[in-house]
C-alpha cells in the first residue's frame, strides 16, 4: 500500500499544471517525502471545488466519528483505500456517496519490494509529465467538543500494473494513478458508482512510469527524511539478478 510520496513542486508549478489557485496562506515548499503516518498536510483539489487548492491532512476521519479518540484512532487506517470497496466500506462508502472525489498531485511515491526477509524501497516517478494525480477521496469532521472542522483524505489503490507488481511484490497494489481524461472526469463529471468503478480500475500504462531503487535513509528515525538525499538512486547487488523487472 502506499504510505509515502513526494511533491516536489512550487505553488506557481501546481497552478500552471491544474489551472487551479493556490490560497496565500498555503505555504507550499518542495516535499522530497512524506511519511503518511505523520499526518502530512497536502494541496487537493476536489469535485466540489476544481478550481481551488486546498490543505488536508492524510488519513480520512469519516464525517461520522463521534469523538476526537476515535477519530484518531480511525485516521490511521484510512491512509489507504481499496478502489474496489469504497462504496462498501464504513469509512469511505458516504464519502464515496457524496461524490466527495478529489486529485491528489504527486511528482513520485515510494514503495517496498520483498525478498526473503529483507526489503528494498523503490522510487516511481511518472515519465510522461512532472506531476501525476492519484484519485482519492475526502471527508469534512467537525470534532464535537470544540466545534472544529478538520477536512481529511485517502489515497485510493487499485491492482498492479506489470512494472508495480515486480516492484510491491508482497502485495501487488499501486495507487490509482489517473490518465490525463480520467483525471479530468474524476475531479469534473458526475460519475455514477458504476463509471467510477471501471475509470479507478483502468490501469495506469507502466511504460509511463520510471523506477530505481534507494537507500533504506527512508526509514531513518535518526536522520531527516524530507530532503532531496532521499531520492538519490542505491544500488543493491543482491537484487542485480532482477534488474531488468524494473523500468
Amino acid at each position: 500500500m502506499c504510505f509515502h510520496k513526494s511533491l516536489n513542486v512550487t505553488a506557481p508549478q501546481l497552478e500552471e499544471r491544474f489551472g487551479a489557485t493556490v490560497p496565500q496562506s498555503a505555504d507550499i515548499k518542495p516535499v522530497y517525502h512524506a511519511n503518511a503516518y505523520q499526518l502530512p498536510q497536502w494541496p487537493i483539489l476536489t469535485h466540489q471545488r476544481p478550481d481551488r487548492f486546498e490543505l488536508m491532512t492524510w488519513g480520512l476521519i469519516p464525517h461520522w466519528a463521534k469523538t476526537a479518540v476515535s477519530a484518531s484512532e480511525l485516521r490511521t487506517a484510512t491512509i489507504n483505500a481499496r478502489s474496489e470497496t469504497i462504496y462498501e466500506k464504513p469509512s469511505f462508502r458516504s464519502a464515496a456517496r457524496a461524490g466527495n472525489r478529489c486529485l491528489i498531485p504527486v511528482t513520485g511515491f515510494f514503495e517496498w519490494h520483498t525478498e526473503g526477509r529483507n526489503k528494498y524501497p523503490f522510487y516511481i516517478t511518472p515519465t510522461d509529465r512532472k506531476i501525476i494525480s492519484i484519485a482519492g477521496l475526502w471527508d469534512e469532521w467537525a470534532d464535537p467538543d470544540t466545534g472544529e472542522v478538520t477536512r481529511t483524505y485517502t489515497l485510493l489503490t487499485t491492482d498492479a500494473n506489470p512494472l508495480l507488481a515486480a516492484i510491491h511484490n508482497a502485495k501487488k497494489r499501486m495507487p490509482c494513478l489517473l490518465s490525463p481524461d480520467d483525471e479530468q472526469k474524476w475531479l469534473h463529471d458526475d460519475l455514477t458508482e458504476k463509471q467510477a468503478l471501471t475509470l479507478l480500475a483502468d490501469q495506469y500504462a507502466d511504460r509511463n512510469l520510471h523506477s530505481y531503487s534507494i537507500s533504506k535513509r527512508i526509514t531513518s528515525r535518526s536522520e531527516a527524511t524530507d530532503v532531496p538525499a532521499v531520492l538519490d538512486p542505491f544500488t543493491y547487488p543482491e537484487l542485480a539478478k532482477q534488474a531488468d523487472l524494473f523500468a
